[in-house]
């Protein structure tokens, strides 16, 4: 009875460590998939602000265009109404 029952725990312990063995293999394998997960969402974030710069490069020079193009515009009319009182004040006499 007494050397059956040690090998019997003896066995029981021995299964438990191999389960034992086998959850931390897991939480290995999980941990590292966890560690892979964020490094891509890391890349994908580096990705992200790579693209934000270089679309903030163009919304820079379409706002620059815009401003040479009121600047244009303001001059263009100016010449536009000096080029009319001139006309408008010459006499004309027939």
């Amino acid at each position: 009875g007494d050397l059956s029952e040690e090998g019997v725990r003896w066995q029981m312990q021995i299964q438990e460590d191999r389960i034992n063995e086998e959850i931390m293999r897991e939480r290995e394998e999980e941990i590292r998939n966890i560690h892979k997960g964020m490094h891509t969402v890391n890349e994908i974030y580096k990705d992200l602000a790579h693209l934000v710069d270089n679309q903030q490069e163009g919304v820079d020079q379409i706002e620059n265009q815009m401003e040479n193009a009121k600047d244009n515009t303001a001059s263009g009319l100016k010449h536009i109404e000096k080029a009319n009182e001139a006309s408008s004040s010459q006499c004309v006499i027939s």
